[in-house]
């Protein structure tokens, strides 16, 4: 059962949720602040374990690459599992679901009914890795005393550089943490997959591109009145498939929806020149995923939060993917399984997060009239997401698997990887940004040019 307010008595003395509930501003006075020193984490999550121990405490998460692995950050390889030694707990199936259905979403219960012979959940011992510079705490806390909802709770103001609101008391304001999570800095640039997953165990290339990623928001020598407001922006150029080959997206997302609209471009190689795509947004199907999931779907969630209510549900603890280093080793076809992703390559741990539940406001459309989102508390990273039709049946549930970058520096905390979207009316699935196979992938940590991000550079790309 979602544990309420009301009984998160550290948390309503440390925010001040009840009395705060109904205000559209979250600063925190610098006294409670203060907390995320002593009580929370830096980036607002609880620092204690549970009292079953099963939760450890949170020790700063990792810092340097670990001294078991042996990594070079500069040769491109995948990062290896510092806990490839771990052994599994126990293992949920439909047998014993019964168990622990307090621990699970809707979506992952549905699934172990609909494949009992083969969905499983191997749950692992639960590795707290979640870190972050000094800086980026620092501006946590800098946001907690400064940063405000806008009025109609679409974005932020007075943030940068950090976690928005690590004390949140309204569900716009978690919504708007993941979009804001911290993934390390600078650009990365990687070759990624997107697959559908037919009944039959037939895989499908939806689309395999190279990501570029800049975050503005998160460069460190930049403040709240001098970056350029986005949040983050992503470059696309596809591979493959043939019909794909020399197609290239950008898209650019604010921070606040309030002053400034998100913003994306298309080049198609048939009709050679750049045009803007507004349609690359909320529920439009993403043709990767053979419409399995929407854009809005992508990196567990991403894009304006206008068209929902979002209620701050509070907090539970649930078995969620984590340090799932495993997962981008294997061969496609051994990860990707009929019916649903090889359960013995996805790594589920118990830990605390934040649920919301957003409802389609009135008067807006989208294919989902509810969602619920399972956010880590000390990442801020939307795990699990159950999506209910308008009608109120659950159509379906996407987990998002993750690692944590430990090269040191600021190449630590916790990374989006492979996206598993299922959708409970038929026996397909999709999965996104999935490096297996592909060969030397992390080609730079490093921040690109700010023009890369800018249309006059899709439009040089696509003619070369």
């Amino acid at each position: 059962m979602v544990v309420t307010f009301k009984k998160l008595a550290l948390l309503v003395v440390a925010i001040g949720i009840l009395a705060l509930a109904s205000v559209a501003v979250a600063k925190q006075p610098a006294e409670k602040a203060e907390l995320l020193k002593t009580e929370l984490t830096p980036f607002g999550a609880e620092r204690a374990g549970n009292a079953e121990g099963a939760i450890p405490a949170w020790d700063g998460g990792l810092t340097a690459i670990p001294p078991n692995v042996n990594y070079d950050p500069e040769s491109g390889d995948l990062r290896p599992d510092p806990f490839a030694d771990d052994q599994i707990l126990f293992t949920i199936t439909a047998q014993n679901v019964d168990q622990y259905k307090d621990k699970l979403s809707a979506g992952q219960i549905a699934l172990l009914g609909k494949y009992p012979d083969t969905y499983k959940i191997n749950v692992y011992p639960t590795r707290r890795t979640i870190a972050a510079p000094q800086w980026v705490y620092d501006n946590t806390y800098q946001n907690a005393v400064k940063a405000e909802l806008t009025e109609d709770k679409l974005g932020a103001r007075g943030a940068y550089g950090g976690i928005p609101f690590p004390m949140p008391t309204q569900g716009a304001e978690v919504v708007i943490n993941h979009n804001a999570k911290w993934e390390g800095g600078g650009d990365t640039s990687e070759l990624a997959g997107n697959y559908i997953i037919q009944a039959s165990g037939s895989i499908t290339n939806g689309g395999t591109a190279r990501y570029y990623f800049d975050r503005p928001f998160y460069e460190k020598d930049k403040n709240v009145e001098t970056w350029n407001q986005w949040l983050i922006a992503v470059l696309f150029e596809y591979s493959s498939p043939a019909r794909r080959k020399g197609e290239i997206i950008l898209s650019k997302n604010p921070l606040n929806y309030t002053d400034k609209s998100k913003a994306a471009w298309q080049y198609m190689t048939g009709q050679r020149r750049v045009r803007r795509a507004p349609s690359i947004d909320y529920d439009t199907p993403n043709p990767s995923a053979g419409g399995l999931y929407t854009y809005d779907d992508a990196y567990s969630f991403n894009g304006p939060i206008d068209r929902f209510e979002w209620k701050l549900v509070g907090k539970k603890e649930m078995f969620i993917p984590y340090n799932n280093y495993q997962f981008d080793m294997p061969p496609l076809k051994t990860v990707l399984t009929r019916h649903h992703a090889n359960p013995d390559y996805v790594r589920w741990e118990l830990h605390r997060v934040w649920v919301v539940e957003a409802t389609l406001k009135e008067g807006k459309r989208h294919i989902y009239g509810r969602r619920i989102l399972h956010m880590d508390e000390d990442s801020w990273f939307n795990a699990v997401e159950d999506k209910y039709d308008t009608r109120g049946n659950l159509w379906r549930t996407s987990l998002c698997t993750n690692y944590a970058k430990y090269d040191g520096g600021n190449v630590i905390g916790l990374a989006r990887r492979a996206g598993i979207y299922y959708d409970f009316q038929g026996d397909s699935y999709a999965a996104g940004y999935l490096v297996n196979g592909l060969g030397k992938n992390v080609l730079s940590e490093k921040p690109n040019p700010p023009e890369w991000f800018e249309p006059a550079h899709v439009r040089k790309l696509g003619r070369r």
